[in-house]
């Protein structure tokens, strides 16, 4: 698995790919993302977050939803997407 994360005018671009596929998310008003992420980290029972996006922790990972989809990032991958987000 190999998740890719950047953002520009305040709109982010994630991509998650695996052996067999690949997702692509696009978060609008994504100015706070990485710092919503990075939350947490250190709180993984803290509040869901509701933005132009929505992120819930689950057991495997963080789940953000946008209108038009979402997808689970892993634990693990949660800092080298808010790195990619804050470069």
């Amino acid at each position: 698995m190999q998740i890719s994360a950047t953002i520009k005018d305040g709109t982010a671009d994630l991509t998650v790919t695996t052996v067999s596929s690949s997702s692509h998310l696009e978060i609008k008003g994504a100015d706070q993302l990485a710092d919503d992420l990075e939350q947490f980290l250190s709180d993984p029972d803290a509040t869901a977050v509701e933005r132009h996006y929505r992120i819930v922790p689950t057991d495997t990972g963080l789940s953000v939803q946008v209108q038009l989809g979402g997808f689970i990032i892993p634990w693990q991958y949660i800092m080298t997407v808010v790195n990619a987000l804050r470069v």
